[in-house]
């Protein structure tokens, strides 16, 4: 099983810089990016998108939100949306309506299953607390010009598997290389899922 935490940022919602990330349980690998403007929602479900883009295999993958509106627009609303011709249950237009199609077609079109749960943001989750960096780091890089830049910084110290995209600081590399914990225990009161019971 594939474990990753995403995590979107905007830097004025709406209309800010926005960040995305997703953050690998497994090794540490990532990835990042942005845009000059959006909202929050837009970079949460990027972050979502992004995730399952970047692991297309027949392993089970499983991915942390701390973004309850993302998880239930790429599994509990989706459905329901589609039988209705894409229109919200009120029959007006469902939000960030690409963006939802695009995850979407995304786990359809992936040969293993997708499983999401959400956890509690900023209460000291490593991978969370990663994801919100990285992310933050490239709303920043967007909102100060440099999103745009072409081709990747690799951190040459690295294994060469390790990417910061779209000019990305050395602050995310070197944020990266601590070895994350494994298993951080879930704060009382948040739902949470057994991993057994998720793709069965």
């Amino acid at each position: 099983m594939i474990i990753v935490s995403t995590d979107g940022s905007c830097l004025r919602n709406p209309g800010g810089a926005i960040g995305w990330a997703w953050i690998a349980h497994e090794g540490g690998r990532f990835d990042s990016g942005g845009a000059a403007s959006g909202t929050n929602q837009v970079a949460e479900l990027t972050a979502l998108l992004k995730a399952i883009e970047a692991h297309p295999g027949d392993e089970p993958l499983f991915i942390e939100s701390d973004s309850q509106y993302a998880i239930r627009c790429a599994s509990e609303w989706v459905e329901g949306w589609k039988r209705k011709g894409w229109r919200t249950a009120s029959g007006g237009p469902v939000k960030n309506l690409e963006l939802v199609q695009a995850i979407d077609r995304a786990i359809s079109a992936r040969p293993g299953p997708v499983r999401f749960r959400w956890v509690r943001g900023h209460v000291g989750n490593p991978f969370n607390e990663r994801a919100d960096q990285l992310a933050g780091l490239a709303a920043q890089d967007w909102a100060a010009g440099r999103g745009g830049v072409d081709g990747l910084l690799v951190d040459a110290a690295d294994d060469g598997g390790h990417r910061v995209e779209d000019g990305r600081d050395r602050e995310a590399v070197a944020a990266r290389r601590g070895a994350a914990p494994r298993d951080e225990p879930t704060a009382e009161g948040e739902p949470t899922w057994e991993l057994g019971t998720l793709f069965d």
